[in-house]
């Protein structure tokens, strides 16, 4: 990939009358790359381009072509694997797009691309709390790549998807045109397009600048839902929660409640086992719809608020953009029923050998000089889909895993590189283990990207993947639009062999040595 002179970066920067060009050296470009991930802390692009229009995301994809330079498209920057930048080449930085426009008699909401949820949540709270977008928990994810992924939402058991709302988008495609694209398309491309960005992955097709979805009403009559946690801490409650599991696991449960589990070690302290209810409607019709699990005497915090009141509660935690760790997350999307006393044995067994590997001094001398103030974590959590979003069929939007009910992650975090190739290790044992239990023995979500998953394709895609290629060589024939896990052709079609920098080369050349399954140390 070529070096890009000053001067040409200077005459782009020109050509933008409201956005900016960063290049290293600068502040502001320092802040831009920066992930909270400290695993890609390496990854260094010539510049940062941020955009305030669509002509100037026009422009600026115009000059990456014409200078053969990679671009990649940030957002909100929570790709867990940073595909949101690349080495050597452009980022596309929205963030200065965030406009919002309610229509309350059409009822949609029209969003820029580089808007976040919070963002979103806000304009929707001034004018009418009653009504609902189909959104994520994390007010700081961006909403053009949680869409474009599928969008899971705790209301997705009630409406669908944010997929299943969405009514139309417009993108700036490879060659630098605007194409707008919706449901009822006479052209077939753009009908094939549409499909494809309903589940296809962020960074794939081209950039999002606007997109409109659907609003909904929530069920109860003054816009109020039920949030908070049932907690169990395991230590002295595990038999406790492990039947509380199984009634769970064995229930049919109503679609407006979405019961999401965060189980946890911070820090070394005590595992404990959060289920965070989430019901659309009133306090009285959860406590009814919760009584099998208040039955294990669980301690409760949960209180009648309106959505806006969560998500700034949430603003509090998840993931951090601006943290200085090291974490690695690996995904599963398991089907109904799949919740089984046996899983939940091996996800617990799992947690607590990651608590005791995090703190090992043995393994990690390192940690022995840090007086035990070293940051680290495991988790498991999954979000809770099902019921409105299994009335699609698998292959209506690229989003295959509609049978899914739990979509999953472990996530392990740590603060030392030392740690690192063994966390990564240790997170292959844990798709060892769990894969056997997901849809078709492998199945994961493309928005809990993992940089290891040697069958990606299968893992994110399952029987649409062919389907989104085509759509890719359509719409991106020479592959402008790349990153290790993008749909269809490799990083050598347009930009030659790809740099190499740290932590990805570690990443690859462990990902080779576990594919040999020989010499596991947990074996």
């Amino acid at each position: 990939m070529p070096d890009v002179s000053t001067t040409a970066f200077k005459a782009l920067d020109d050509q933008l009358p409201d956005g900016e060009v960063f290049v290293r050296g600068m502040a502001e470009y320092e802040a831009a790359v920066s992930t909270g991930n400290l695993l890609y802390r390496m990854i260094s692009p010539q510049a940062i381009v941020l955009v305030r229009s669509v002509d100037e995301v026009q422009k600026t994809v115009r000059f990456a072509a014409a200078q053969k330079l990679h671009l990649t498209i940030k957002n909100g920057g929570h790709s867990y694997a940073a595909y949101c930048l690349n080495q050597g080449g452009i980022v596309l930085d929205l963030s200065y797009m965030r406009k919002v426009i309610i229509d309350s008699e059409e009822k949609t909401v029209t969003i820029q691309g580089g808007a976040i949820w919070k963002d979103v949540y806000s304009r929707l709270a001034e004018l009418n709390h009653k009504k609902l977008v189909i959104g994520g928990q994390c007010p700081t994810v961006g909403v053009s790549g949680f869409t474009l992924g599928g969008g899971l939402s705790p209301f997705s058991r009630s409406y669908g998807l944010g997929v299943d709302s969405l009514l139309r988008m417009t993108l700036v495609t490879a060659d630098g045109n605007v194409v707008t694209v919706g449901p009822n398309e006479p052209d077939q491309d753009k009908r094939d397009l549409f499909w494809a960005i309903r589940g296809g992955g962020g960074g794939n097709f081209g950039v999002t600048v606007e997109m409109t979805s659907k609003l909904h009403e929530l069920k109860d009559p003054q816009g109020l839902v039920v949030c908070g946690n049932l907690s169990w801490k395991l230590s002295r409650r595990e038999e406790e929660f492990k039947r509380m599991m199984k009634v769970f696991n064995e229930k049919r449960w109503q679609p407006e409640l979405s019961v999401d589990a965060l189980w946890h070690s911070d820090n070394g302290k005590d595992l404990v086992g959060d289920m965070t209810i989430l019901f659309n409607g009133p306090m009285s019709r959860c406590l009814e719809e919760i009584a099998p699990l208040l039955a294990f005497a669980p301690d409760v915090n949960i209180r009648e608020m309106k959505w806006m009141d969560w998500v700034n509660q949430e603003m509090q935690g998840g993931f951090g953009t601006t943290s200085k760790i090291y974490h690695h997350h690996v995904s599963f999307v398991f089907g109904h029923g799949a919740i089984t006393p046996k899983l939940v044995c091996d996800v617990l067994g799992l947690l607590d050998e990651a608590k005791k590997l995090l703190s090992d001094k043995s393994a990690f001398p390192v940690l022995a000089d840090e007086d035990g103030c070293s940051k680290a974590s495991v988790h498991f959590l999954w979000d809770h889909i099902g019921e409105s979003t299994a009335a699609v069929a698998a292959t209506d939007t690229a989003f295959f895993w509609r049978e899914g009910e739990y979509v999953a992650n472990i996530k392990l975090s740590w603060s030392h590189p030392s740690q690192s190739s063994r966390m990564l290790e240790f997170e292959d044992k844990c798709k060892d283990v769990l894969k056997p239990y997901t849809i078709r023995k492998g199945a994961a979500y493309v928005n809990y990207i993992d940089d290891t998953e040697a069958d990606w394709k299968k893992a994110y895609y399952g029987d649409n993947y062919q389907r989104l290629e085509a759509v890719k060589n359509r719409w991106d024939p020479n592959n402008f639009w790349w990153f290790p896990q993008s749909i269809g052709g490799t990083l050598h079609d347009i930009f030659g062999p790809p740099p190499a920098f740290p932590e990805a080369l570690a990443l690859s050349v462990l990902k080779a040595n576990l594919a040999t399954r020989e010499n596991h140390w947990w074996a």
